[in-house]
């Protein structure tokens, strides 16, 4: 079993145009190493792509995850983009995870740290021994993730390090 987390559609900026070209990437090594995909996970709703998990699902059939604060984003991101027509309710994805939450990668125990500051949404999975921490950190020496977009915060994307690190 294995998760997709953090899954982009391609954009092109001239055309304006998406494609699936890198998700399409990630299905053929998943089918190439036998793999069965569990989950598709992000950890924030990005500014700075767009995300392919609904197309993977479609593709995958498996369930779609990100942090239970993203309709607290969605809310702002309606008023900033004027988009009257966007649900704030998170139906976007088949799970909502709130901090603690535990789930399963096959085998493997999995859980949910909120980790805020890079958005107000920001989630940490832990994968067994591993921590997707999204944005948080850039390793191994690239510094701590931008903070100033809607719902950012340098004072809580610090205390998220922390809580991570711990």
């Amino acid at each position: 079993s294995c998760a997709i987390i953090d899954p982009v559609l391609d954009y092109d900026e001239k055309s304006g145009a998406t494609s699936t070209a890198s998700a399409d990437a990630l299905l053929s090594h998943v089918a190439a190493q036998g793999l069965t995909v569990a989950w598709i996970l992000d950890t924030h709703p990005h500014a700075d792509h767009f995300s392919a998990a609904h197309y993977l699902k479609q593709r995958t059939g498996a369930p779609t995850g990100i942090g239970a604060h993203v309709v607290e984003v969605q809310k702002l991101w309606k008023k900033l983009y004027n988009c009257p027509a966007l649900l704030t309710d998170g139906s976007q994805w088949d799970r909502l995870f709130s901090h603690g939450d535990h789930f399963r990668l096959g085998s493997i125990d999995a859980h949910v740290l909120f980790s805020p500051g890079h958005t107000l949404a920001s989630i940490t999975y832990v994968i067994g021994d591993a921590a997707f921490i999204h944005d948080t950190l850039f390793m191994p020496d690239s510094g701590s993730a931008r903070a100033d977009f809607p719902g950012g915060s340098a004072t809580a994307l610090w205390a998220s390090i922390q809580d991570i690190l711990a």
